[in-house]
């Protein structure tokens, strides 16, 4: 039983430092993985996010470019220089036009066109095609021209333009072949009218080379992000032969975007293997990490409860033998300077010295018991002094001290009021006599260079509060704020009472306190009252301490004193209890 209970005692010590350990670890771990996994997420997302944002802003504007040169020739400026009045020859199925018209319409839309095309290095050419079957327009990159004699009437595009009554038709990457020295490009195509008349006046075609979309620009993962632009089934663009071998599809964040023209969609997505592949390495790092320390405990767990251990099994086997040698001198834990070597030496002093420890107990108690009596009987006879004080007034007034008089009697009911037992609980008005009797006492000795005034409402002076909380606050401020007073020095009581709740405030017009101090005194209040032997007190416990202490262990939290102070402005301590009813 005894070897299975020193097993029990060695797992307990060993489970403790495995816990202790162990389960910071598994804590740390488990939230280090959550927290970078999530950061991971949302940055990947953030990312994501921007580049889509970035890319369909960029699509838009090319998109937008491409609508303003459209609606461009569909706007009649009401000038001979506006490109409808332009069109207008050219409408008619007989020919009322001359080549010199064609050369000088050319020549307008050239001017016109190259301020639209000069941020837009991806247009190839900007072609007009009348009804007349007059071909308008310049190639302005590649040297490219449209066929000598092409008539697009029956091109699948032609028809297509014109089935959309004026919108954009888009006609895919590829080398067009009524176009001179073609290569693979975008056309955007529309059919221009008339917007007064709605008269028929050509398809304007616009030739883009296939850069018109390009998104390497805001594409910053381009080795896991895949960017298209799409009509339908037809891609207009894409980096797809940009992106790394080891792309995956089912392993990524994907986006479907409309751009401002409702048949183009704006299709991503961002390959999340690849960009968890550096978090990858990071958490298996994170997590060999954490089991490299785990092991490391284990061991220091096992370690510590075996040599802990050992010698607390070893003095229990010297204190569990009945009748036997209980010393322990002669072990060599005594040479220890830890905790075990003192329980060693303590249990063997323990032994050694029990009948004079209990001995030297009895006698301290005793001496402490003398030192009380001792104390009990230094103190004056509360009566003697009644007496003495009451023998002195009477002198005074045989004498005619009138001053002699008024102080012996005032300390004398200051004395009887400090010292009755009968209640906890005065009056207001109790109080304000007790502060009157002080406040005569130092009138004489200051030959009244201050003045107490009491503004506190008669119906008040009925109502109960705790005993001795105002005198020591007029002391206060009469020493700590007065300075021993000057002319013109003021002290005031005022009082009221507001939601069952008493409130009386002393305040001075003496020095008040700096910022420094009535920090320090604040914190004061906060702190707990203590004792720390008997017949001794700590500082704390008297002045203002002592009231805010006394009020709150009367009447609860809550209560107590409140300072407000102001460098040579004065200090105002304002004190808060509640309203007892019934007669309490």
């Amino acid at each position: 039983m005894q070897w299975v209970y020193i097993m029990s005692l060695r797992k307990k010590f060993f489970l403790i430092f495995m816990l202790i350990s162990n389960l910071p670890i598994l804590i740390m771990t488990i939230y280090t993985y959550n927290r970078y996994t999530y950061l991971i997420n949302r940055q990947t997302t953030q990312v994501a996010d921007s580049i889509v944002e970035n890319a369909l802003s960029t699509a838009n504007t090319t998109l937008s470019n491409i609508k303003h040169i459209s609606e461009l020739f569909n706007f009649d400026a009401g000038s001979k220089e506006s490109i409808v009045s332009e069109l207008h020859k050219y409408t008619g199925s007989k020919r009322d036009y001359t080549t010199y018209d064609v050369f000088n319409t050319n020549n307008n839309l050239k001017l016109i066109c190259q301020n639209l095309i000069f941020n837009s290095s991806y247009i190839n050419g900007i072609f007009v095609f009348t009804p007349s079957g007059e071909i308008l327009g310049y190639g302005y990159g590649g040297n490219i021209d449209i066929r000598y004699g092409y008539n697009p009437v029956n091109a699948k595009w032609y028809k297509q333009t014109l089935k959309l009554e004026g919108k954009t038709y888009i006609d895919g990457i590829r080398s067009k072949e009524y176009i001179i020295n073609s290569k693979p490009s975008i056309s955007f195509s529309s059919a221009i009218y008339d917007v007064y008349t709605k008269e028929f006046l050509g398809v304007l075609l616009i030739d883009c080379s296939p850069k018109v979309f390009d998104l390497s620009t805001v594409n910053t993962l381009p080795d896991t992000a895949l960017l298209s632009i799409e009509q339908g089934n037809q891609i207009l663009y894409s980096n797809i032969d940009t992106l790394a071998k080891d792309f995956s599809y089912k392993n990524s964040i994907k986006y479907n975007k409309k751009l401002d023209w409702n048949n183009l969609s704006f299709v991503a997505a961002f390959n999340t293997v690849g960009l968890y592949r550096e978090f990858n390495s990071t958490r298996l790092t994170l997590f060999a990490i954490s089991i490299v320390c785990a092991l490391v405990f284990i061991i220091i767990s096992i370690f510590l409860s075996t040599s802990l251990t050992k010698p607390i099994i070893h003095l229990s086997k010297k204190m569990s033998v009945r009748g036997g040698d209980h010393t322990v001198d002669k072990e060599p834990y005594l040479n220890r300077t830890d905790e075990i070597g003192i329980l060693y030496n303590e249990y063997q002093r323990m032994i050694e010295e029990l009948n004079l420890y209990i001995k030297n107990e009895l006698e301290n108690k005793l001496i402490t018991l003398d030192s009380q009596m001792k104390s009990l009987e230094a103190q004056i006879n509360s009566h003697f002094l009644y007496n003495t004080l009451e023998s002195i007034n009477s002198i005074a007034e045989i004498e005619e001290v009138e001053s002699i008089s008024t102080m012996s009697l005032a300390l004398g009911d200051m004395f009887r009021y400090s010292i009755k037992t009968t209640s906890e609980l005065v009056t207001i008005a109790d109080e304000l006599k007790h502060v009157k009797d002080y406040s005569s006492i130092q009138q004489i000795r200051f030959d009244n260079r201050f003045e107490l005034r009491l503004l506190i409402p008669p119906e008040m002076y009925s109502l109960k509060i705790l005993k001795l909380v105002l005198q020591p606050i007029v002391e206060n401020a009469f020493y700590h704020g007065l300075k021993y007073c000057s002319a013109g020095s003021l002290i005031i009581l005022n009082g009221y009472v507001k939601q069952d709740m008493i409130y009386l405030s002393v305040f001075d017009n003496g020095t008040g306190m700096t910022p420094e101090r009535l920090e320090e005194l604040n914190k004061s209040l906060l702190e707990k009252a203590h004792f720390t032997e008997l017949g001794h007190r700590n500082k704390q416990s008297i002045g203002l301490k002592n009231i805010h202490t006394r009020i709150q262990l009367y009447y609860g939290e809550g209560y107590g004193m409140q300072i407000q102070s102001q460098q040579n402005y004065g200090t105002t301590i304002t004190l808060k209890v509640p309203l007892l009813k019934g007669g309490d």
